[in-house]
């Protein structure tokens, strides 16, 4: 059975902040783990997201650091920026009643406003590898306080290529210091590191990541590959989620399904390393406040992204890596209330299920697809549904809206004054000026409408006044006429091929070069070779 909070010898004003927090009894990790943090041991835990482990390592270094000490005390790793902040807020809840100052460092964030922050003091600093280094370079994270390091998500930052850095960010730091490493999976490059930079460590494995929860259900359902946004539209209906998660394998796949959802009528967002840093931090928060319904994202973006009560997940696509499909589901089905998720599988996708299955160690049940019965009893009340969830203010989308940019048009507007939808009236349109005639230009047939056009050019062509050459004491100077006739003098085959191969590449028109000389000695001049014919036109000869 869990130990409380209180027994956990956590000091009071932690213990109301987290009460605040709406934590009342520690999970499993929290029980275990904390107590081994309080006695200065180094610790790696081997647990499932949402287990609580953002607790563990926050309410442990709030407990025993100072915050009157220079700082930074405390430096927590993590592979994502989304995650970096979501840390950093939870840390500075739990800091409520505490004296304690944390911050979040980042890529695509004003260095210059992290410099200032770091410079009037904090306890606490959470950070992407790279951000973190570029601050210990520059001097303006000084490492020589530092009590606690935690490298959070080690698997993950060690797939995104963050090791190097990590390691040369522990050198720079005190060997006396406890060093915290959570990680799902312990690939051979984070044992190595748990063995060259921790002293000691104990190990507290929660639950083996070939396992999955108990609590959630999961099934697969068979789809031919081009109809995976029908069967999706269909389970939605059929399921009418609260919230949900929506996986995609790549950036273009995520773009696509949100862009149909929004098209059928659903309030969804994306999320990929494409968006703007600023956009994706303002969804994900969007999202947890319950602004919209459907949120579509990639495994790195949405990687380590904790969502209260999310009701169901969908792998669109069958996760590439095995450990992936872990971390997809986990985030449903937390704090002990059931989870599902569903995975559309194609033909392609079977070899990949069954090494699921040996990975988790467990049989992902197959279903029917919903019959037409059961989708057309549900089609009835999904447009409630539907109108429910797309009435709730949102963020931006990823993509335009017509019906948002109505929306928020009429949001500062008078009645009088908001967007009418009735048809207008074009003939209290006022006449344009001039002689009418008759008929419009559009209204004509394309080729006569060209040939128009190319009458018009050519005539512009035709009335230009030629410019008479300058006189000057030096040798003449080739001129150069934007428009030239195959019959201009002082052009032979040769020149007419080389005058074509400019006219094709300008959208200016034909370029030929025309001797400044009378053209009475053309005849003499078609006789030379090409090359003699240019040099002597250029340097007048």
């Amino acid at each position: 059975m869990n130990k409380t909070f209180n027994e956990l010898g956590i000091s009071a004003p932690i213990l109301k902040a987290i009460d605040d927090m709406g934590f009342k009894t520690p999970t499993e990790v929290q029980s275990k783990a904390i107590p081994h943090i309080l006695n200065n041991e180094d610790l790696i835990v081997m647990s499932k997201t949402g287990s609580g482990k953002t607790a563990v390592f926050g309410v442990s270094m709030l407990q025993m650091t100072d915050p009157e000490v220079e700082g930074p005390l405390g430096l927590i790793l993590t592979p994502a920026r989304e995650l970096a902040v979501q840390v950093d807020s939870d840390i500075n809840k739990m800091a409520k009643y505490l004296e304690h100052k944390t911050t979040a460092v980042y890529g695509q964030h004003n260095i210059n406003v992290e410099t200032q922050i770091l410079k009037k003091g904090v306890s606490i600093v959470t950070g992407t590898p790279g951000r973190v280094f570029d601050h210990i370079s520059h001097g303006s994270l000084v490492t020589k306080n530092i009590r606690f390091l935690v490298l959070d998500e080690a698997d993950r930052m060690l797939d995104m290529g963050f090791l190097d850095q990590v390691v040369r960010i522990i050198k720079t730091l005190p060997k006396e210091r406890i060093t915290l490493l959570f990680s799902a999976t312990m690939p051979p490059e984070i044992h190595n590191i748990c063995s060259r930079y921790m002293q000691n460590p104990t190990t507290i494995e929660i639950e083996s990541l070939t396992k999955t929860v108990d609590t959630i259900h999961q099934v697969y359902y068979r789809v031919n590959y081009n109809e995976k946004n029908t069967q999706l539209n269909r389970l939605l209906i059929v399921e009418k989620p609260e919230s949900c998660m929506i996986f995609c394998n790549t950036k273009a796949a995520v773009d696509r399904v949100q862009s149909f959802l929004t098209k059928k009528g659903y309030s969804s967002q994306a999320l990929h390393g494409d968006i703007p840093q600023s956009k994706r931090l303002n969804t994900i928060q969007q999202f947890k406040q319950g602004k919209f319904h459907l949120l579509v994202a990639t495994d790195v973006a949405a990687r380590g992204i904790h969502i209260e009560g999310l009701s169901l997940v969908i792998n669109y696509d069958v996760p590439n890596d095995k450990d992936n499909y872990v971390h997809r589901i986990g985030r449903t089905g937390r704090a002990g209330h059931d989870g599902r998720a569903f995975s559309l599988v194609t033909g392609d996708d079977i070899i990949s299920l069954y090494e699921i299955e040996e990975h988790i160690g467990a049989l992902i049940p197959e279903e029917e697809l919903p019959d037409d019965g059961t989708f057309n009893k549900a089609l009835g009340e999904a447009d409630q549904w539907i109108k429910t969830n797309s009435l709730k203010e949102k963020a931006p989308r990823s993509t335009s809206s017509d019906l948002t940019s109505i929306k928020k048009k009429n949001v500062h507007t008078k009645d009088s004054q908001k967007t009418s939808h009735t048809k207008p009236d074009y003939s209290k349109r006022p006449a344009a000026q001039g002689k009418p005639t008759g008929k419009s230009l559009s209204s004509e047939p394309r080729s006569e409408r060209i040939n128009k056009v190319n009458v018009i050019h050519s005539d512009k062509r035709q009335t230009r006044t030629p410019v008479a050459p300058v006189k000057s004491s030096k040798p003449p100077i080739r001129s150069v006429s934007r428009h030239v006739s195959p019959n201009s003098p002082g052009l032979n085959s040769t020149d007419m091929r080389h005058s074509a191969t400019a006219s094709s590449n300008s959208k200016v028109g034909t370029v030929g070069f025309i001797n400044a000389e009378s053209s009475a000695s053309n005849t003499n001049i078609n006789k030379q070779p090409l090359i003699k014919r240019i040099f002597n036109r250029i340097f007048g000869r």
